[in-house]
């Protein structure tokens, strides 16, 4: 009874340092800029030409370089460009990689989907911000559970909560960018013909 008790406390306590992991990951704003991108130009995504390139400009450039991501199992922080460039190398031959943009967004992507599973339902609340308490039969559960679960409401619950989380970061993130852009416009017309403070003082001395 000591041993199951032991073991079941060591389970939880591992689930736990995974479940930090995988918030940290979801957290960091350069590999969620990544994987908005990655959503933005999905065929089905309902984004157009305009909506991509303020993500590109806005997002994803600025986020190409430092996108950190914690591996799950082990929690090593490895950058995702030197990942997806070992990872992708042939028959584990070194220098042997072959990286894609599209690839690395793939990645970046899939590692938030990972994470989410990892986290309970009251996490993916609490990081949209949103302070509406968990339904009960929620409260405190991992996603992954509700995924495995044999009830099949569970299981669809937990495939709406990852796909609605991709399409709310990504509605988000595409949304921000055109509000860098609009800022960027606005602020280029003020530089245009904009009076600076020392013109307005020359005009009072007129």
């Amino acid at each position: 009874m000591t041993n199951g008790t032991s073991k079941e406390k060591e389970i939880a306590e591992a689930r736990e340092k995974t479940r930090g992991y995988a918030l940290q990951n979801l957290k960091a704003a350069n590999l969620s800029n990544l994987a908005v991108a990655y959503g933005a130009q999905s065929k089905d995504s309902g984004f157009g030409e305009t909506d991509n390139a303020a993500v590109e400009q806005f997002l994803y450039r600025p986020s190409i370089k430092g996108s950190d991501a914690y591996n799950l199992q082990t929690g090593e922080k490895s950058d995702l460009v030197y990942g997806s460039l070992l990872s992708s190398r042939q028959d584990g031959r070194r220098y042997s990689g072959q990286v894609s943009e599209y690839g690395m967004l793939q990645r970046a992507a899939s590692i938030t989907q990972e994470s989410l599973l990892s986290v309970k339902v009251s996490d993916v609340m609490e990081i949209i911000g949103s302070k509406v308490p968990v339904k009960k039969g929620y409260e405190g559960r991992y996603i992954a559970d509700l995924l495995e679960s044999k009830n099949k409401e569970d299981q669809e619950v937990a495939n709406a909560i990852v796909g609605m989380y991709m399409g709310y970061i990504t509605t988000t993130g595409v949304s921000k960018s055109l509000g860098m852009r609009a800022q960027a416009i606005k602020g280029g017309l003020e530089k245009l013909v904009g009076a600076s403070a020392e013109d307005e003082v020359k005009g009072k001395r007129k």
